[in-house]
């Protein structure tokens, strides 16, 4: 159970409990709640997570709605009403919304290029979707882990070391692998997901890095809220350049199932920011690694999607690095909060020797 829930979560029903004389029916219960709360939530994920890729994909077809810079334009642009709606009813989970509009010229002076990252991210993903499979492009998407601490080590906020190097080899071994065993490959479709990539991942690190600095720290859903409008003005205005008379007929004919696809985008932001909160480290890697897995037998299922035997086993060595990788971070996360632990005590102590000191 400790490795599945948040300290908090466990501390709120130890304090309930231990308070009271509780018949072991009961702490039965309240755990099998907890697990069940656990595998509702992390079932979510899984399935929007993996439904929305499959749904990208269905809707960037031909036959339907191929315009992948108007499909991206819109998620931003419900994605933003819905935020604001959201925000107004449901103001508490919104936590450090208030603190954002405070401070509202350095959110926009620091989100803003990143909403512009995030936008060019994911205008290419959506793009690769029309020329690659989703298998692949899940493939080739498990090699953010090495991207993203190269970047981090580039800009000083990941501290390099051999073994983390091995990890990584292994990571990017296994992507090698399913990259190498593709049977319908096509390099249009490879660059643009290598482009998304790389503005993903420096998205996320160059945000880490400007927020802290600036001393902000945004709960997953405001920093959502903030992020969509900013990533929707500038995709709005290529939208306004590019569009065609076919783009508003095939818009038209395909509202509803754009509305539902944009919703479900959302809804996806949302579990994900439940997640985090909910769930522990441990089990969001869990269900990460099986997210994954989930993405690709439902894109063979699905669409069909060829999948060689090389792909096969280079999945299954990047999986399994991607959970060595998880399992070094929480190590690392671990020794940090000890020694910060470890800081605090100390602090009271060394206070007192100045202050006897300046007497």
């Amino acid at each position: 159970l400790r490795c599945f829930l948040k300290p908090s979560v466990l501390t709120h029903v130890t304090i309930r409990y231990s308070n009271y004389y509780t018949p072991s029916v009961e702490m039965a219960t309240a755990q099998l709640k907890m697990v069940v709360e656990g595998a509702v939530i992390g079932g979510a994920y899984i399935c929007f997570s993996a439904g929305l890729i499959s749904f990208n994909k269905y809707m960037l077809q031909d036959s339907r709605f191929p315009h992948a810079l108007q499909l991206t334009t819109f998620h931003m642009m419900v994605s933003t009403i819905y935020s604001i709606c959201l925000a107004s009813m449901v103001p508490s989970i919104y936590p450090t919304m208030s603190t954002a509009w405070e401070k509202k010229g350095t959110t926009l002076k620091y989100i803003a290029p990143l909403g512009l990252m995030f936008a060019c991210a994911l205008f290419t993903s959506n793009s690769a979707y029309r020329y690659c499979s989703v298998a692949f492009l899940q493939f080739c998407k498990e090699a953010n882990v090495a991207l993203t601490f190269f970047l981090a080590c580039a800009i000083g906020m990941q501290a390099f070391s051999w073994k983390k190097l091995a990890v990584l080899f292994v990571v990017m071994f296994g992507c090698s692998l399913c990259a190498g065993g593709e049977i319908n490959f096509v390099v249009v479709g490879f660059m643009l997901q290598v482009f998304s990539q790389v503005a993903e991942c420096s998205k996320n690190v160059l945000g880490e890095f400007v927020m802290s600095g600036a001393g902000m720290k945004l709960d997953p859903l405001t920093f959502v809220a903030w992020q969509a409008p900013c990533s929707l003005a500038p995709l709005l205005l290529a939208t306004v350049f590019t569009s065609s008379a076919q783009t508003f007929v095939d818009f038209k004919a395909n509202l509803p199932l754009l509305a539902a696809n944009a919703t479900w985008a959302f809804m996806l932001n949302v579990l994900i920011a439940l997640t985090l909160k909910r769930l522990s480290a441990v089990a969001f890697v869990i269900i990460g690694i099986t997210k994954d897995i989930v993405i690709v037998l439902a894109s063979a299922a699905i669409f069909g999607d060829p999948v060689s035997n090389q792909q096969k086993v280079g999945f299954m060595v990047t999986l399994v690095g991607v959970a060595f990788w998880a399992n070094l971070k929480m190590q690392e996360q671990a020794e940090n909060a000890a020694a910060k632990a470890s800081d605090d005590e100390k602090q009271p102590l060394l206070a007192k020797e100045c202050k006897k000191e300046s007497a």
